[in-house]
């Protein structure tokens, strides 16, 4: 294999929790714009806010404005050590994995030059799960290194073993069997210490440890472990984990050539994964399912097992470097049916496929036998395209007429994710945007264009003054309203109204007047959540407009977007904060 639960698997936040509550007892300089905490909150004490984060665990937003008001604090007092703590509540509180990733590299910033038992060596270790999880194994093996480094040398014994536990499993993923067994072990004996505070972390190396004894050809060994872990599991009523030992041994006994209770255990497992959707250790159940059918002589079974693989492949790009014998199989099962469509679209999968082993495992890997490489799998790629070509010369006009039709879609696609994309950008703005009526302006700017409108001073404050007024009275939601009728209203002409406005408000008389409408709707969105329910036709008309058109033709002028689209936005934002 190998496979872990420890650190892509089973999402939870175990070991991120455990350093939580041991410390109880996140790209960028300027980072997360939030507005400042209650003033109550900022004449506690650190130790009450500290507290209070962790008293409030099931309750994530209150937590979260304690560990932020903890951190404002800090960063106001300029406490580096406070500040990093105040990160590190933040990273595992958010549930945002770019949120979370950011308050670890602010972790990582604030902390690189302190020489404490946690810091830096905790942000390294939280960012290297984080770089682990997307897959970019090199980035993560080098801060796990550097955790390992900062732990060992500040006395952070539980980091050391966690951190060592983890360049163990990705040892074991190149081939450093006999290294990763020797290191696991070392880790098992440290985790069974505390088995019953903290069983997760000791089923997963008891998980990870059975695995290395497997690829170390030690089965009977792996299969007392598994037995172990399967006891250990119920024991601590975490029954989920049982599964994955049950994977385990349903591999070790393919290995001990038992195919029909390996088959039994697969069966399980599998059934389990993909209720549980972790797709990563399903393409290794389908994997061995697959090979195990194969050794039973069910050979179309076994080859429907191991395109599931290429299925899950196809959705998680995710793949460990023994399982590329999966797409082997596949090539010499169609090269023996002589069956080049799908001989050629396995050997295109595999090339993708050892793309992907390059770029995750290119700084690890130091010894993977393939037994198709690079040059090889090209040559025999263009073999088979030439041979196709041969059979099927009338494909060039239709692969053509494809290759354009996808071109044309994939314009058409980007095109479309860049305006999704500026949409969203809009909304997001809009949504933090404060909806304010603009105020009159000072007397200073008034005189200051006097000589420009050449309209007597008291005539333009008074004018401002009653525009004031019809914007705080809403009076601009009136429909069919002139420039001619408001004038009438505000006993002048309308020459002089016009003027005022285009000076004062720096817009002609129908924009300022749909401008204050558009506003209004959106001040109503926001806060009105009957008024959300309405229908275009219905917010146009409520807010003075004639007509579903002029509503949305002015709203997107305005903004960008198109109402119908803000609603629908807003209305996910607004469930979404509303969630606990």
């Amino acid at each position: 294999m190998p496979y872990t639960i420890e650190l892509s698997t089973i999402k939870n936040k175990h070991f991120t929790l455990l350093f939580f509550i041991l410390f109880l007892t996140c790209n960028t300089v300027h980072l997360f714009a939030f507005q400042s905490p209650p003033d109550s909150l900022l004449t506690k004490e650190y130790d009450y806010l500290r507290k209070s984060v962790r008293q409030n665990g099931k309750n994530p937003k209150k937590a979260i404005l304690y560990a932020r008001s903890y951190l404002y604090k800090a960063k106001k007092n300029v406490d580096t050590v406070k500040i990093v703590n105040g990160f590190y509540y933040l990273s595992v509180l958010v549930e945002a994995p770019l949120k979370r990733e950011k308050y670890t590299d602010s972790m990582i910033l604030f902390s690189k030059n302190l020489k404490t038992k946690f810091y830096p060596a905790l942000g390294y270790f939280n960012k290297a799960r984080i770089e682990y999880n997307k897959g970019h194994y090199k980035k993560a093996f080098d801060l796990f290194l550097k955790t390992n480094e900062a732990a060992k040398k500040h006395e952070n014994i539980h980091l050391f073993y966690s951190s060592k536990q983890s360049i163990s499993i990705l040892k074991s993923r190149i081939g450093e069997h006999k290294t990763s067994l020797h290191e696991l072990k070392e880790c098992y004996d440290y985790y069974a210490k505390f088995k019953d505070s903290d069983p997760r972390t000791y089923l997963s190396t008891l998980f990870a440890l059975s695995d290395v004894y497997q690829l170390n050809k030690k089965l009977d060994s792996a299969t007392t472990l598994n037995t172990l872990g399967y006891q250990e599991s119920i024991r601590y009523n975490l029954k989920d984990f049982k599964y994955y030992f049950t994977l385990s041994e349903g591999v070790n006994l393919f290995h001990k050539k038992i195919y029909s209770k390996a088959l039994d255990s697969l069966s399980i497992a599998i059934e389990k994964f993909n209720t549980n959707q972790d797709k990563a250790n399903l393409s290794v159940a389908y994997f061995y399912f697959g090979k195990t059918l194969s050794a039973l002589d069910r050979k179309e079974e076994a080859i429907e097992a191991h395109i599931k693989v290429d299925d899950i492949f196809q959705e998680i790009s995710e793949i460990l470097p023994n399982n590329r014998e999966n797409y082997e199989i596949l090539i010499n099962h169609y090269k023996k049916l002589n069956d080049k469509d799908n001989q050629l679209k396995y050997i295109e999968q595999l090339i993708s496929v050892d793309s992907v082993l390059h770029t995750n495992y290119r700084y690890l890997i130091k010894n993977v036998v393939q037994n198709y490489d690079t040059p090889r799998l090209l040559s025999e790629k263009q073999e088979i395209i030439n041979s196709l070509e041969t059979e099927k010369d009338t494909s060039y006009t239709i692969i053509l007429l494809l290759v354009t039709f996808s071109f044309l879609l994939l314009v058409l696609w980007l095109i479309n994710m860049r305006k999704q994309s500026l949409y969203k950008q809009r909304f997001e703005e809009l949504y933090h945007e404060k909806t304010s009526i603009k105020k009159t302006p000072e007397q200073s700017a008034i005189t200051k264009e006097k000589s420009t409108v050449a309209i007597p001073e008291e005539i333009i404050k008074e004018v401002l003054n009653k525009l004031e007024n019809f914007e705080n009275e809403l009076g601009f939601t009136e429909p069919d309203l002139s420039i001619n009728i408001l004038a009438k209203r505000f006993k002048t002409n309308s020459k002089y109204l016009s003027k005022i406005i285009n000076t004062y408000k720096e817009k002609s008389f129908n924009y300022y007047i749909n401008d204050l409408r558009v506003k209004e709707s959106i001040t109503k969105l926001k806060t009105d959540s009957r008024f959300r329910n309405y229908t275009i036709k219905a917010i146009a008309q409520e807010i003075g407009f004639n007509t579903t058109d002029a509503f949305s033709k002015a709203f997107y002028k305005k903004n960008g977007i198109h109402p119908s689209y803000f609603i629908k936005e807003l209305e996910k934002q607004l469930k979404t904060e509303q969630k606990p």
